[in-house]
C-alpha cells in the first residue's frame, strides 16, 4: 500500500473515529448506576460479545452499551469483556466489511492492499483512530453506569512503534484505572506482536484484579505470580474455537485457580469473521472446595454461539478465609536448582 493511500485511510479512520460521534450515540441511553458494593462480596458480568464489523463508531457504542446495561441490571458491579474487544471497529476501514467472505484475513487484506499488505500493517494503520473509538465507548459506559469496566483488549501501537495486545480497565469514574499487556502471545500472534513484560494486580475496592489475557493461563507461573502478589480475582479474556471443548478449554484461567486460589472470570468472544470461528461458553470458576458440590464451575453461559451475558456474585469472603487456611508453600531449593537455567535458556532462544 503506496503512502498516498494510507495517509488518505488515516484521514478517513480519524473523521470516522472522531469521540463526539461515541458520545452523540449514547447521549440518549438510559443510564442506571450498579449497585452499591457491599464488603465481602462483589457481583461480576461477562459479556460474551460477538465480534461482527460496525459500520460505525456510534453502532459499536451502542453495541457495548446493551451489554453493560443487561449485566447492570441484573445487578453487576464488575463487568469483564472478551479478547480482541476492539475488533470490530476494522469495520470502519474502507473496504474491510465487503472482503469479509469467510476466507482467511490475509488473503482479503492482499485484495485490499496488495501482498505487501499484512495483518501488522492493518492494526499499525488503524491503532490510533480505533483506540480513539474504543477508549470513549468504555469511558463514557464505565461512568455513566458508574461500574468497574475491564473492557477486554485492544491492539495497541507501543511507544516503541511495537504492536500490543493490550488488556484495559476504567473505573466508576471514567478513568482509566491501568493496562495489561499480553505476555503470551498465541503462535499466530507471535508474528507480528510484541510481548508485554510485566503482570500487573489493581487494588479496586472490593479487592484485587488481574488481567492476564487468553494464553498466559497456558503457563501456571502467570497466575502464581498474579495471586502472590495479592489477586483475588483473575480475568481471562479470550478468543478461540476450544470455548465449548470443556477439557480443552479447562488449560486456561479454571486450571489456574486450583493451584492458586483466585476466582476467575473465562470471558470468551463469539465470531464468524473472515477465517475466525471463535466459541464460549464464558464461565466464572473458583477453586474446587468453593464450588457447590458436583459442580466443575460457579457459572456458565447459557449459549456458546451467541451474544449473551452471564452474571454471577462472588463471595470474596469465603475466599480470603479459604486462603488463610490454604496459605502459600515455596520450595526455594527447587526454585534456585532448576528455574535461572530454565529462564535463561528460553532467554536465549528468543535472542
Amino acid at each position: 500500500m503506496n503512502g498516498a493511500l494510507k495517509l488518505a485511510m488515516r484521514t478517513v479512520l480519524h473523521w470516522r473515529t472522531c469521540p463526539s460521534l461515541v458520545t452523540d450515540a449514547l447521549r440518549g441511553e438510559d443510564f442506571h448506576p450498579a449497585p452499591s458494593l457491599e464488603p465481602g462480596r462483589v457481583t461480576v458480568g461477562l459479556a460474551q460479545m460477538r465480534m461482527d464489523l460496525v459500520e460505525s463508531a456510534g453502532d459499536y457504542a451502542r453495541r457495548a452499551c446493551r451489554l453493560v446495561r443487561d449485566a447492570v441490571e441484573q445487578g453487576a458491579q464488575l463487568i469483564a469483556f472478551p479478547e480482541y474487544t476492539g475488533l470490530p471497529l476494522l469495520g470502519l476501514l474502507p473496504g474491510v466489511k465487503r472482503l469479509d467472505r469467510g476466507e482467511a484475513l490475509e488473503e482479503a487484506l492482499h485484495e485490499l492492499g496488495g501482498t505487501s499488505l499484512g495483518v501488522a500493517d492493518v492494526f499499525r494503520l488503524t491503532a490510533h483512530a480505533v483506540a480513539r473509538a474504543y477508549l470513549e465507548t468504555f469511558s463514557t459506559l464505565a461512568s455513566g453506569f458508574r461500574v468497574y469496566l475491564a473492557a477486554g483488549t485492544l491492539v495497541t501501537l507501543g511507544a516503541d512503534g511495537k504492536l500490543y495486545n493490550t488488556a484495559h480497565l476504567f473505573g466508576p469514574d471514567g478513568a482509566l484505572r491501568g493496562t495489561q499487556a499480553k505476555l503470551h502471545p498465541f503462535t499466530d500472534e507471535a508474528e507480528w506482536l510484541a510481548t508485554g513484560e510485566a503482570l500487573r494486580v489493581f487494588d479496586l475496592p472490593f479487592g484485587k484484579v488481574a488481567m492476564p489475557i487468553c494464553m498466559d493461563y497456558t503457563y501456571w507461573e502467570t497466575a502464581r505470580l498474579a495471586w502472590l502478589k495479592g489477586a483475588e480475582i483473575l480475568i481471562d479474556p479470550s478468543a478461540g474455537a476450544d470455548g465449548d471443548r470443556e477439557w480443552r478449554a479447562a488449560r486456561g484461567v479454571r486450571m489456574r485457580v486450583q493451584e492458586s486460589p483466585c476466582y476467575g472470570l473465562h470471558v470468551y468472544g463469539v465470531a464468524d469473521l473472515f477465517s475466525l470461528r471463535w466459541r464460549g461458553p464464558s464461565r466464572v470458576v473458583a477453586p474446587e472446595p468453593l464450588l457447590p458440590d458436583g459442580a466443575r464451575t460457579l457459572a456458565v453461559a447459557d449459549a456458546a454461539d451467541r451474544e449473551t451475558v452471564l452474571v454471577h456474585t462472588l463471595d470474596l469472603k469465603a475466599l480470603r478465609e479459604y486462603r488463610t487456611e490454604h496459605p502459600p508453600t515455596f520450595n526455594v531449593g527447587l526454585y534456585r536448582r532448576y528455574l535461572p537455567e530454565l529462564y535463561d535458556v528460553f532467554r536465549r532462544k528468543q535472542e
